[in-house]
């Protein structure tokens, strides 16, 4: 017999000397709706694990109507941000006997659309999405056809659907004061030359906090094509140092990479002087020689919520539900 022979209920039924009702009724949890006596549904369970039996996920949605698995798109697996969120959100799922199901849109809606489809065809019970921008049908769509359905990072604020995200506005006036409090005049922003409500209420934040302490005519903001960030960055910084700024504030971690390979060039007193501030720590910052504070947002919250809000819209429907949670300063100075 082959060692890859699918363990069936027969299967178990014939080895305990029952029928394969009761052991259906144990395997599916209902052993005292159907008073099934503890000593029976011990050697059935004890059976079934020596025979290394997997239940049938596909009869079972059809049976429940659900498959305990959740859909999460993201941009970019690769990134840190969302690769720390996806191992959280599985260790959080698991608790609740769910699996997740991983795909990454790269920023493109095409693909998006292609990656939500194809856990909708696997039958996941929900999902959580990182929305890349011009996904806004996409989102409506899914809103729709009453799939369950967070939003994670960002938002369509037009659209009437969950979402958990930092309070990227406040976090970025933060960030910007920080800069100003420890001595430094006029911070320059680095951010993505995309249209996400993240990345306009981390500019507008930044604005904001400049205004405030009446350096408006110093404001400064620099926006990188997401597609080709250090090319960008290599052509627009020294431009930035040149017309006076003496800080840099990057919008996101990988802006803040990608800026990094571009400092690290320019002459060493202009290093040694210059300020910078960013979002979510890295490894790398601990090897360059200038202090990096950064926001860290509190991943474990978001990703619980998210979870939270998703599994209270598969059972009780499509309540609407939104969360901004507060970052941490993370002050490193020289």
């Amino acid at each position: 017999m082959s060692s890859l022979k699918k363990i069936s209920l027969k299967d178990i039924a014939e080895a305990a000397g029952v029928s394969t009702a009761l052991v259906s009724f144990v395997l599916n949890g209902k052993k005292k709706e159907y008073r099934v006596g503890e000593e029976t549904a011990q050697r059935i369970l004890k059976i079934a694990n020596e025979m290394n039996y997997q239940p049938n996920l596909a009869a079972k949605s059809l049976r429940s109507g659900k498959t305990e698995t959740i859909g999460l798109v993201v941009s970019d697996i690769s990134n840190p941000f969302f690769s720390q969120l996806a191992r959280v959100l599985e260790d959080e799922a698991a608790k609740r006997n769910y699996t997740v199901l991983f795909g990454s849109s790269d920023e493109n809606k095409d693909k998006m659309d292609r990656v939500v489809g194809s856990l909708i065809n696997k039958g996941v019970d929900g999902l959580i999405i990182v929305p890349c921008e011009g996904s806004e049908k996409i989102i409506s769509s899914l809103v729709h056809n009453n799939i369950p359905l967070v939003l994670f990072d960002r938002y369509f604020s037009e659209i009437n659907v969950s979402y958990v995200a930092l309070n990227n506005f406040n976090a970025s006036y933060v960030l910007t004061t920080h800069l100003l409090d420890i001595g430094y005049n006029a911070p320059c922003m680095v951010a993505y030359d995309v249209d996400l409500i993240h990345m306009k209420e981390r500019v507008r934040g930044y604005k904001k906090a400049m205004s405030d302490v009446g350096k408006r005519n110093l404001i400064n903001v620099a926006f990188l094509k997401q597609n080709t960030p250090k090319k960008s960055a290599d052509r627009l910084l020294p431009k930035m140092i040149d017309s006076g700024a003496d800080a840099f504030l990057f919008a996101t971690n990988m802006i803040s990479l990608s800026c990094l390979y571009t400092i690290k060039d320019m002459d060493k007193d202009v290093i040694e002087k210059i300020g910078l501030a960013g979002f979510d720590g890295n490894p790398v910052f601990d090897f360059f020689n200038v202090p990096i504070s950064y926001i860290r947002q509190p991943i474990d919250i978001l990703a619980q919520k998210s979870l939270e809000i998703l599994i209270d819209s598969m059972d009780n429907g499509n309540t609407v539900q939104s969360v901004l949670a507060e970052g941490e300063l993370i002050e490193m100075l020289a």
